[in-house]
């Protein structure tokens, strides 16, 4: 799995990984489930995540996975962002944000971006 913490200028981020699986619905799945066992570990709302997804494609079966991985996940995360959404997926993204309730993710260009953005925090 490549979901990971790492420390980025003295803070603890969570890089929930789902880059570059294409239109494999099972590796993200698998990668999901590899993202609630790790963030179960945490107090809630203290994770600073970004979910890198530049290189997967959305489809019926991978936004079924993150519809249901968000509400899990939300109880432990304090801030999100998303690296690699570009062009009509944002107005994807837009719309997954309404259906999944308190989630908001901030979008950013570079995983840069996104880590100095929550080392802010």
């Amino acid at each position: 799995m490549k979901s990971r913490w790492i420390t980025h200028k003295g803070a603890r981020i969570f890089i929930a990984d789902f880059s570059d699986y294409s239109a494999d619905a099972d590796a993200v799945q698998a990668e999901a489930d590899y993202v609630v066992q790790l963030l179960q570990l945490e107090p809630p709302d203290s994770v600073l995540s970004i979910a890198h997804v530049d290189g997967t494609f959305a489809n019926e079966k991978t936004m079924r996975t993150l519809m249901n991985l968000v509400p899990v996940t939300n109880k432990y995360v304090k801030k999100r962002c998303t690296v690699g959404v570009r062009g009509f997926r944002k107005h994807l993204l837009a719309g997954f944000t309404r259906i999944t309730g308190r989630a908001q993710f901030t979008l950013f260009d570079t995983m840069e971006e996104a880590l100095d953005f929550l080392a802010k925090e």
